[in-house]
């Protein structure tokens, strides 16, 4: 039931339709999401199972045309986040020149939907547009050998690409933003740096997922490889699940509720919490450090050991002295001249000799450029612990309790940020 594409940045493409009866499917993909079943299955790996709701957005019937960016879950545990671009139009039924039997509305209404590897949003979404009206300008969906032929294109094109300048910010404008937001556009670039839950809501979704993704391109980095694993979800398999979640989490009986009150009543202005005993990554418990005095100023956490710096011969004065202007003054380069990225020990991402990007969708932190209205379960997930995301169901603004911060993109000059905590 794993399939993906092992040659190219493209794993499929995918067109999904909004049916009569069944709602939102998928009605083709290329290569086939599920290898056993042909190209016109509506089968779904289990892991892409609101993919059909992602690539077809709420509202969409309101628009003529429109635009998506969303993220899917890996598939296998070698893959990163998978980054969507999605292309919606709406066509009159009485226009197609070929009207299958299952076409009984007014209009028909498709996503022409790109799954990649690279986080090169704007780049597929301008490569996608014309493919789109291309395909809707056949006035015959059964014409897929367009969509092949994107397929071959963008993986011949994009072959050996990675995401970095210019490429990975098209169609984003921070100076559109700034001039939107002013001043609070600090507040958001904090808001995402202290890791709260930050919902964006506004239509369309095009609008939405730009205003999103701009404010995220203003940390260095982040749109390049800070997103690796910002779609680490698990999807909700039954209505049911979601109510025995908090049990069958180990240690959820742990955390406990500390009241204002008790702040304040404490010794010392800290209120007293249980400590809960430190976990390796394997399992095991770890034993906590002893400390020669209470009074010691420093932790044995954060003693280094001497060890480490006897590697080789010592070095001197002169010599750190160059090293360190060098590090100031001189990114290192490598031979085809880019900047040298190196895999975090603690974060696991691609990162540059200042440590950037930050580690801040990691660990159950997600990003979520648009979310369905079935992917609402997440905001209260247990397994996450926060999330930028982006929302036009009035849904997801009406239940303010689930999010810190509330962000109406309106078209008005008067967007506002509402703060929740």
């Amino acid at each position: 039931m794993k399939c993906c594409s092992k040659w190219g940045p493209v794993l499929h493409i995918v067109v999904v339709g909004f049916h009569h009866k069944k709602g939102c499917q998928v009605e083709f993909s290329y290569p086939p999401l599920v290898p056993e079943e042909g190209h016109d299955s509506s089968s779904l790996p289990e892991e892409w199972k609101y993919l059909p709701f992602l690539a077809l957005p709420d509202g969409a019937h309101n628009y003529q045309e429109d635009s998506v960016y969303f993220h899917l879950p890996p598939l296998t545990g070698d893959m990163k986040c998978v980054y969507g671009v999605s292309c919606y139009r709406q066509i009159e039924a009485k226009a197609l020149r070929v009207r299958q039997a299952d076409v009984t509305r007014e209009t028909v209404q498709k996503s022409v939907c790109v799954l990649s590897r690279v986080p090169l949003y704007g780049l597929l979404q301008a490569k996608l547009q014309l493919i789109t009206h291309a395909y809707f300008e056949e006035k015959d969906f059964s014409q897929i050998s367009i969509l092949k032929e994107l397929y071959d294109h963008m993986n011949g094109s994009l072959r050996g690409t990675t995401p970095e300048g210019s490429q990975v910010y098209l169609g984003l404008s921070p100076r559109d933003l700034i001039l939107h937001f002013r001043h609070k556009v600090l507040v958001l670039f904090k808001l995402v740096l202290l890791e709260r839950k930050v919902l964006f809501y506004v239509s369309p979704v095009n609008r939405l997922v730009g205003t999103l993704m701009t404010v995220l391109s203003l940390f260095p980095g982040m749109m390049e490889h800070g997103l690796a694993d910002s779609s680490h979800y698990r999807p909700r398999s039954s209505v049911s699940e979601e109510s025995g979640q908090a049990e069958a989490t180990p240690g959820s009986e742990e955390f406990v509720s500390v009241s204002v009150t008790d702040i304040d009543g404490s010794a010392g202005g800290c209120a007293a919490r249980p400590e809960r005993p430190a976990v390796a990554a394997d399992g095991h418990l770890l034993k906590p450090p002893s400390r020669g005095s209470p009074e010691s100023s420093e932790s044995d956490w954060e003693t280094l050991d001497p060890s480490v710096l006897e590697e080789g011969a010592p070095k001197s004065m002169e010599a750190l002295d160059s090293e360190a202007g060098a590090a100031i003054t001189e990114q290192p380069q490598s031979a085809s001249g880019q900047a040298v990225l190196t895999q975090g020990l603690v974060s696991g991402l691609e990162e540059d000799q200042y440590g950037m990007p930050l580690a801040i969708f990691t660990k159950g932190y997600l990003c979520l450029p648009y979310m369905a209205l079935q992917q609402h379960h997440l905001l209260s997930d247990v397994t996450v612990r926060g999330f930028v995301a982006g929302a036009t169901n009035i849904l997801f603004r009406q239940q303010r309790h689930l999010s810190d911060a509330v962000v109406d993109v309106s078209f008005s000059r008067q967007s506002r940020v509402v703060l929740l905590m």
